[in-house]
């Protein structure tokens, strides 16, 4: 009965509703768990949307397939870091995640890892019925990401980073009609 109800939900939350999918700011995907998406993986077994979006399970067995190849086995965080965010008005989310922070390898430990560097987030956008890397932006957590008022003309608005709280560092990504790509 909860798999049928978070099915639904699932359903809903992906088809258009009145108004925006989506506030300004990303937000936090509470219900990701990388480590359903490793253990659905590990057992041949399709994942459940809710708790593993198509684009992790997809980057998840490419990880996977990274870490075996290292000699590693793959681990996934039981609560995972996938933000949520409309950046195209098409009143459907796009997913931001790295690897890093969701998944570990054995060995070596550190192959999905950024250091104190951070990793910067892959933005992923449905195009077609298939989820596409469509950006790269660099933020420690999804309350630093808003979206600008500019916008393309097929809907996709800049997304601004701001690192600090009174965003004395703004970094600004512009959509160059395939990509987000940092602003100079």
């Amino acid at each position: 009965m909860l798999r049928l109800v978070a099915t639904v939900w699932l359903l809903a939350a992906a088809l258009p509703a009145v108004g925006h999918a989506q506030p300004v700011r990303a937000t936090k995907m509470t219900s990701v768990s990388p480590a359903h998406c490793v253990a659905a993986l590990t057992r041949g077994e399709g994942a459940d949307l809710l708790r593993c979006p198509t684009p992790l399970r997809l980057a998840v067995a490419e990880a996977e397939r990274a870490c075996v190849e290292k000699g590693g086995k793959l681990t996934g965080a039981v609560e995972g870091e996938v933000w949520a965010i409309d950046v195209n008005a098409d009143r459907r989310n796009e997913l931001m995640f790295s690897l890093d922070g969701n998944v570990t390898c054995t060995e070596p430990w550190n192959l999905f890892s950024c250091g104190a560097a951070r990793c910067p987030r892959s933005l992923y956008e449905l195009r077609d019925g298939t989820w596409t890397v469509v950006g790269s932006i660099a933020a420690a957590s999804p309350e630093q990401i808003t979206l600008a008022s500019s916008k393309a003309a097929d809907g996709h608005r800049s997304i601004e980073v701001c690192a600090r709280d009174r965003c004395c560092e703004r970094a600004v990504y512009e959509w160059t009609g395939s990509r987000y790509e940092a602003k100079n």
